[in-house]
């Protein structure tokens, strides 16, 4: 006779063995650890998310400086690295054959949508170039395992970089730069460098960025990694509060409102700071409410008309740039899809945003919002990609280990700041999009499979001895 105990008892705790390929699970700090370590290849990704940040954060100066000695082209070097990267590693994973359900679901889903954006635009041309504005948010999806790999070090890099954007900004505050309202030519186009505009005759702040709203998002998205992340009290409390006030000088509104609302949010993290039944309810409730709100916002453009005086730039009103999106953006994207596109499918890729911008000038859209853009993209499908990003960001423990607290703040962010921005097509943004939703994804499926395996003892204890 034989029992399930002593040595032919199954042991779980023992996480240093994979349970299934690219599952384990850390029970202890020095599990983790190991599950930390670098894997061949992290170092290629990581130098190329690295490279690809650093000429974001400085795109003025360097294209700036890069066209006037004639080299203007190599600004564009980042980015067309990041999608050699991606089809390499894309092209490893194909080969290796290591497909799931997710990979295949997406690819299919990729190529269903090119296939629509060559229908509707008629040519082959804008598909790739809307392909290639999403190569940002694409390869951080790809990359995210060697992202997570490198964990709470990533914070020494994030410092740096959101120091280059602060000072920009300060200097820019009480300096004006050479590359502010520069432009260049790059083929048939006019490129300005850093946009030059003022809101009721204040000048918009872009500092090293290529546009006020730019260096917001990346002060905030920075900001984020270094105040959760760093070990200090005083110095996440230092660099928040910086962070917040150099948003100001940029008069991005949206990203301040969000900043704002946020540091309502972050308290939370402290134990103790509130009962665990509000922690437990603000840690769904939140990414769903900003999803809600995000899709309802365009949408309400159906219903109902707003007039052209709530867009009005004279009317005074901090509002105008909200007005101008409810009044005139939005209904006019929905006529771009309906009448250029289908209601069912969109316009597929390139059917929207800087692909249209080069082919259909006279056509172009920026959306102004993600959930519009995703519409755009993917017809009702879009829906669908919200309800997958939403959920897994609200099964993210926001009072958890550091990683899931950050991704669960970055996913909230991203959710709101898509009210009014597109963000899977920006630099800083797209990157911590495709980050984000894999990390949310990737845990998510990673607890199903550990709740799984620890119910299998109870399984195992209640088989009758032989």
């Amino acid at each position: 006779m034989r029992s399930w105990s002593g040595a032919n008892k199954v042991n779980l705790q023992d996480s240093r063995v994979p349970l299934i390929e690219g599952v384990s699970r850390p029970r202890s700090a020095f599990d983790a650890g190991r599950q930390a370590a670098p894997r061949q290849g992290d170092a290629f990704i990581l130098s190329t998310i690295l490279i690809f940040l650093i000429f974001e954060v400085l795109q003025g100066p360097l294209r700036y400086y890069l066209s006037m000695m004639g080299g203007v082209v190599l600004a564009y070097a980042p980015k067309g690295l990041m999608a050699l990267a991606f089809f390499f590693l894309l092209i490893r994973t194909l080969w290796s054959l290591r497909l799931d359900k997710v990979v295949i679901a997406m690819l299919a889903g990729f190529a269903v949508f090119a296939a629509v954006g060559v229908y509707f635009t008629h040519g082959i041309g804008q598909p790739l170039m809307g392909l290639f504005a999403l190569i940002p948010m694409l390869f951080g999806v790809i990359a995210e395992p060697a992202f997570a790999r490198l964990g709470e070090k990533s914070l020494r890099y994030a410092l740096v970089l959101w120091l280059c954007v602060a000072v920009g900004v300060g200097f820019n505050f009480f300096h004006s730069m050479p590359w502010t309202g520069f432009t260049y030519q790059l083929g048939d186009a006019e490129v300005e460098v850093s946009r030059d505009w003022s809101y009721f005759g204040v000048e918009r702040i872009a500092g090293f960025a290529r546009a006020s709203f730019e260096a917001a998002m990346q002060l905030l998205f920075l900001g984020l990694v270094c105040s959760i992340l760093v070990r200090s009290k005083v110095v996440a409390f230092v660099i928040w509060i910086s962070t917040g006030i150099l948003i100001a000088v940029t008069t991005t509104k949206t990203t301040l409102g969000l900043y704002f609302f946020l540091t309502m949010l972050l308290p939370l993290m402290v134990p103790r700071a509130a009962p665990s039944i509000v922690k437990r309810v603000v840690g769904p409730m939140v990414p769903w409410t900003m999803a809600l709100v995000g899709v309802l916002l365009p949408a309400s453009t159906l219903v109902s008309k707003f007039g052209a005086s709530f867009a009005n730039q004279d009317s005074g009103t901090l509002l105008v740039s909200f007005g101008m999106r409810l009044a005139q953006m939005w209904p006019d994207t929905f006529t771009l899809i309906f009448k250029h596109g289908n209601a069912l499918l969109g316009r597929g890729l390139g059917g929207i945003g800087s692909a249209q911008k080069i082919f259909e000038p006279d056509l172009y859209s920026p959306a102004d919002n993600l959930y519009l853009y995703l519409y755009a993209v993917f017809g009702v499908f879009a829906l669908l990609l919200i309800w997958v990003f939403t959920r897994a960001v609200s099964r993210l423990k926001f009072t958890g280990d550091r990683m899931s607290t950050l991704f669960w703040f970055l996913g909230v962010s991203i959710l709101m700041e898509g009210w009014t921005v597109s963000c899977i097509e920006g630099g800083t943004t797209a990157l911590a999009t495709g980050l984000t939703v894999a990390f949310s994804i990737r845990l998510g499926k990673s607890a199903l499979v550990r709740r799984s395996l620890e119910a299998s003892p109870r399984n195992l204890q209640s088989v009758p001895q032989a």
